[in-house]
């Protein structure tokens, strides 16, 4: 009972706080020079999200068409972890938007609705995550490049006026699957089980386990502003993006990043 009405408390205070941001969006948005965000009127979807993955082949690619995807922002770049990106979900799929400017939660907050045109972007994929970016140089190495200026996202991203955080997917690691990569999910009931010797702080890869011995693990950034606080050592609850890498026998690894210290309950 104290666990509910503390995070109801918790919760409602920071439904409180997204309310008193937006409601300095409803007056204009800003970016980090202070310049208002041009109002302009939002394109209908063409696709959704889910519909963008099934099309997606595999291999980084050009559209050269005119589709829109529409999806709410689930992440935040306030505490670091997120660099310059920020992940779109909707009924069951996501992307990452790769951005490429700082202060992205000041124009776009967790809950707010983008429609995103995609002529002349790219499709990627990163650590089993769909990216949205721009096509990357011959032998970069990367799935996707930034867009890289606030006046590029101006031409291919238009914020809707709606405001509503998505909850994240509860689920165990023993139902995750690859298909989840980029959503917001949540998982009870894990430790931290180092497999040797290390700084006990979330900075790097740490891995955690639940009841049953299966193994996930957290990644966060050195600049990220949590990343030498202490990772706690009861029993806890972590919340964040989903990613995943393939080990040598091929079976799916999974990751979950972190937006914020507060991701983490105990």
């Amino acid at each position: 009972m104290f666990w509910r009405l503390f995070r109801h408390t918790v919760i409602r205070r920071r439904g409180l706080l997204c309310g008193a941001v937006l409601s300095l969006f409803s007056a204009g948005c800003y970016d980090d020079a202070g310049t208002p965000a041009t109002t302009i009127e939002t394109p209908p979807a063409t696709t959704t999200l889910a519909e963008l993955h099934r099309l997606y082949a595999g291999r980084t690619v050009r559209i050269e068409s005119d589709i829109f995807v529409r999806g709410r922002v689930v992440t935040s770049d306030r505490a670091g972890n997120f660099y310059r990106t920020l992940v779109l979900e909707e009924q069951g799929a996501a992307a990452e938007l790769m951005a490429g400017i700082d202060g992205l939660h000041n124009v776009y907050p967790e809950g707010c609705e983008l429609t995103v045109g995609l002529r002349g972007l790219a499709l990627g994929e990163s650590y089993g995550v769909l990216q949205i970016g721009r096509l990357p140089e011959a032998g970069s190495g990367y799935a996707t490049d930034y867009l890289g200026s606030r006046a590029a996202l101006d031409a291919h991203v238009f914020r809707g006026d709606t405001y509503s955080p998505l909850r994240p997917a509860v689920c165990t690691i023993g139902e995750l699957t690859p298909d989840m990569a980029g959503r917001l999910v949540r998982i009870d009931g894990l430790r931290y089980a180092p497999e040797t010797v290390e700084e006990a702080t979330w900075a790097g890869y740490k891995r955690f386990t639940d009841a049953d011995g299966n193994t996930i693990r957290t990644y966060t950034r050195a600049y990220a502003d949590f990343a030498d606080r202490a990772i706690p050592e009861c029993e806890v609850l972590l919340v964040g993006i989903l990613q995943y890498t393939s080990g040598a026998d091929d079976a799916p690894r999974y990751l979950l990043k972190l937006r914020d210290e507060t991701d983490c309950w105990y």
